[in-house]
């Protein structure tokens, strides 16, 4: 089995896909893990090679050292190098977003366009911050799992819905609060950070998406000059299982988008 060694994670890894083509990585949300873009690989693979990971303490993944929030961007711009992949589009979906950070600011030049999926990805302001609060609110005592897909989801498509939660409940336990938001008192963002890069981005949010809603990822997005925003209806905050072809399609639209343009910035 692939594994990197890295300083505090041993990470499980697959590539898949073109072995000539672009890189893709993909990042699964805290439901999720590598198995999850199992409706992705087949469409992206045609083009791009792609690289599918467990997060530290997620699926195989070992986190062999302390896991504190910047770990998951450190373990990100590690496999990047230890799979000598100079830049890559990075699709994020939900918990995947937390990475995304840290790979601006330890490697950007790794980064080829970044799609947000179901994240604000740290870019963050008071209306943000009372988005997340009011969902909080409404959302009540429980874990996130019950708003991972929609009702409606699940009841049209129950053989998928099962199979959702069965792929999450193949990670391990995992540390309490581990997840938790930042104290109350921190009042960064990442939207310099994000726009500064100057990389093609883009957020996706489900119409039904009670996690990061669409209300919030518009705030997010407006912080973020020149990103694009793909509100994908029907679907909820796991856009990318419950509406695959719908998600396919723009993303892999997205994506050409970007590489044309490093097209054309290259004959500048």
């Amino acid at each position: 089995m692939p594994y990197a060694d890295l300083d505090g994670a041993r990470l499980y890894y697959e590539q898949h896909g073109a072995s000539e083509g672009s890189d893709v990585v993909f990042l699964h949300g805290a439901g999720g893990n590598h198995l999850s873009w199992w409706q992705q690989l087949p469409a992206f693979g045609e083009r791009y090679r792609c690289t599918v990971y467990d997060a530290r303490g997620w699926g195989r993944s070992l986190a062999t050292g302390e896991h504190d929030r910047g770990a998951f961007g450190r373990d990100l711009a590690g496999l990047l190098e230890h799979l000598a992949i100079d830049s890559a589009h990075v699709i994020a979906q939900s918990m995947g977003g937390r990475a995304v950070a840290g790979l601006l600011r330890l490697a950007p030049e790794r980064a080829r366009s970044l799609v947000l999926c179901g994240t604000n990805a740290g870019a963050t302001n008071e209306r943000v911050r009372a988005h997340q609060a009011e969902l909080r609110e409404e959302r009540g005592e429980g874990g996130l799992a019950r708003y991972a897909i929609t009702p409606a989801f699940a009841a049209q498509h129950p053989e998928l819905a099962l199979l959702y939660h069965q792929i999450r409940r193949l990670n391990p336990p995992r540390e309490a609060n581990l997840l938790g938001p930042p104290p109350a008192s921190y009042r960064g963002s990442t939207h310099e950070l994000l726009m500064g890069s100057g990389l093609p981005i883009a957020f996706v949010v489900g119409e039904h998406d009670r996690i990061t809603s669409p209300a919030l990822i518009r705030e997010a997005r407006g912080l973020v000059q020149g990103a694009e925003l793909f509100e994908l209806m029907g679907a909820g905050h796991s856009t990318y299982f419950e509406q695959p072809k719908a998600f396919n399609d723009y993303v892999l639209r997205f994506l050409a988008r970007a590489e044309a343009g490093d097209r054309l910035a290259a004959t500048d």
